[in-house]
């Protein structure tokens, strides 16, 4: 008896050592664990933050090149005035965000806000106006990088917003914060509202949002064009009554539609195309294809026939009466030149029309005439489109 005693209290001993011995290394398994894991983080965090300042540094130098040679060029040559699409994917910045109350100097801002977009820049929500056109815009940003400083904003600090053609002031109003689900109410003035995570300091998404609203104040002009001889055929005219464009209220270069490329046809000389004219001709160009929208829009008939005298009004059904429009895709005018004189157009693309008489996805064709220096639109023409 004593002896098989002894064996078991041998046992118990031996089986009491295994358990301490492993339960150490466990306990240094999981130390070793939990440095390795914060060490991962920290080295997450400091690549986030380097390439946050690297990358958001070469984008901000790339766009003062771009404001610097519009400058330099004091306007001889097309400027590059239209702020991105809505569809854009683009990774160039479109201009920079300056703030002087809270230390932040021409941070570059990027259409769109996802992770590619906010890891480097300000993001603009692509489904804002941008800043300076009538509407809300809303500029995005971590909380930890660009926008950490926001919440020490005062009533009456100034935004600044510089694009290769404006800079646009705003002041700021008033803080609020919400839920991420909540919407941004849309004014009918330019206004601008800054957007980040709450609490200020998270390093991870959060469920609210910190926002600082500001109102339009001013618009310089970056550059001064200089004038020239060279000119399309003189000056353009649209045949639309001051009715007409008081109720359209176009405004080049705030559009109601994603602008796009500029293209030339027939036989234009080099040095039409390296003058304004242009540009002198793409303005009247846009603005009357959207005359003519808008007057079928709204149904009238007298306004459209003073655009397209020849083109008739039934042409245009599918617009009338439709509650909203939105185009796919970029609005891509065409101009017909003979050396330096404009003889017509073309503007060709998609767009969705909502309520109305005839809802659904349209390819649309139009295409214009000079006539005694008057534009007219001599073809308008809609298809069902999938």
């Amino acid at each position: 008896m004593g002896k098989r005693l002894i064996t078991r209290k041998q046992k118990r001993l031996q089986k009491s050592i295994f358990v301490k011995k492993w339960g150490r290394r466990t306990i240094w398994l999981i130390v070793f664990a939990l440095i390795a894991s914060s060490l991962a983080i920290v080295g997450h965090i400091a690549y986030f933050y380097y390439r946050s300042d690297h990358v958001g540094h070469q984008l901000s130098v790339k766009e003062q090149r771009l404001i610097t040679q519009v400058q330099q060029s004091s306007g001889s040559k097309v400027v590059p005035c239209n702020p991105p699409s809505q569809n854009s994917s683009s990774s160039n910045p479109a201009g920079l965000l300056t703030i002087p109350a809270i230390g932040l100097q021409k941070a570059p801002v990027v259409q769109g806000t996802n992770g590619p977009q906010l890891d480097v820049a300000i993001g603009h929500v692509n489904t804002s106006v941008w800043p300076g056109q009538v509407g809300t815009s809303v500029l995005s940003a971590h909380d930890v990088t660009w926008f950490s400083h926001t919440p020490s904003l005062n009533q009456g600090d100034t935004i600044e917003y510089e694009t290769p053609c404006d800079i646009y002031t705003f002041k700021v109003t008033t803080h609020k914060i919400v839920s991420s689900q909540s919407n941004v109410i849309n004014t009918n003035y330019p206004s601008l509202v800054l957007d980040t995570c709450w609490p200020i300091n998270a390093l991870y998404l959060t469920s609210s949002r910190y926002l600082t609203f500001s109102t339009f104040v001013s618009e310089v002009p970056t550059y001064r064009p200089i004038t020239t001889k060279l000119n399309t055929a003189g000056t353009l005219n649209i045949p639309a009554s001051p009715a007409l464009a008081a109720a359209a209220k176009f405004t080049f270069p705030y559009l109601p539609f994603p602008l796009g490329i500029l293209s030339f046809s027939g036989n234009p000389s080099p040095v039409w195309e390296q003058s304004n004219s242009p540009i002198n001709a793409e303005v009247p160009v846009v603005e009357e294809f959207y005359d003519a929208i808008y007057s079928a829009q709204h149904v009238n008939p007298t306004w459209f026939s003073q655009v397209a005298p020849n083109v008739q009004f039934k042409n245009t059904y599918v617009i009338q009466n439709a509650s909203k429009i939105i185009y796919q895709g970029d609005v891509n005018p065409t101009l017909i030149v003979q050396q330096k004189n404009l003889t017509g157009y073309s503007i060709s693309g998609y767009f969705i029309i909502y309520g109305g008489n005839a809802p659904g996805k349209y390819s649309y064709a139009v295409s214009g005439t000079v006539i005694k220096n008057n534009l007219l639109i001599t073809s308008f023409a809609m298809a069902a489109s999938n």
